[in-house]
């Protein structure tokens, strides 16, 4: 089960969008660890959520400058298979939302619902986060260590050795160079984007021209002559991928 959760709540009232965050802490089991944050456009949403990808978004239907079903299809482009509930005080607006195969759906007026939802919801989190979840066998030059792809970031190269860098477990250093760990790895969604770093793709959040930005935040340097070539990675990976 994970213990951790993050999630974004979009609603241009602030005011209903600090209740429901109060509404899903009341309701969450006491084990969970929600990290939950408010934003009252769209705008404000994507380029949060650009930067650190939530596990699930509540998005509010009815919002001036970009809709909750715009904001919606802007969230499935950069991740795919990230559980949306929207939330409407409109009943015809939750007919047109199956357009967008939103996890669910709640009327402002019956704001408890989330009670029933949240379980649901936790579930499925956890259900996805197992399917992502392997643990792949690295050779070093004096051992065998487990790696989890499913919390590796990144690993850099310092001379002979690799410092694993994973988010759950925090940094290890073990004595191995990095083609071997790039040999090993790059079947697994690892790609190296220069010469001495090497990325889980599945962990990327954004790819520029100098810079790979992962989901933890980390900003990395890009090679220039890499760079076509770890988004063709990247890209072909979320096709062969996600759900």
């Amino acid at each position: 089960m994970r213990n951790g959760t993050t999630f974004y709540i979009c609603d241009d009232c602030l005011g209903f969008a600090e209740k429901l965050k109060k509404t899903i802490d009341t309701y969450s089991a006491k084990d969970r660890e929600n990290e939950i944050k408010v934003f009252d456009s769209a705008k404000a949403l994507l380029f949060a959520f650009r930067e650190k990808m939530a596990d699930a978004v509540f998005l509010d239907i009815d919002m001036p400058q970009m809709s909750g079903f715009e904001a919606a299809e802007a969230l499935q482009g950069i991740k795919e298979d990230i559980p949306i509930v929207f939330v409407t005080g409109y009943d015809d607006k939750v007919y047109q939302s199956y357009e967008y195969q939103p996890f669910w759906f709640i009327r402002k007026s019956h704001i408890d619902d989330v009670g029933a939802i949240l379980p649901r919801l936790f579930k499925k989190l956890d259900a996805m986060a197992e399917q992502k979840r392997q643990t792949v066998n690295l050779k070093t030059e004096n051992s065998v260590i487990e790696v989890d792809i499913g919390s590796l970031l990144y690993i850099e190269g310092m001379k002979n050795n690799i410092i694993i860098h994973d988010r759950v477990s925090g940094d290890k250093t073990v004595r191995c160079k990095m083609e071997s760990a790039e040999k090993q790895l790059s079947s697994h969604g690892a790609a190296r984007i220069q010469r001495g770093i090497l990325v889980n793709l599945r962990c990327i959040s954004k790819i520029t021209s100098r810079e790979v930005v992962l989901t933890d935040g980390t900003h990395l340097g890009l090679s220039r002559l890499k760079a076509e070539a770890v988004k063709e990675q990247y890209h072909d990976f979320i096709r062969r991928t996600l759900i």
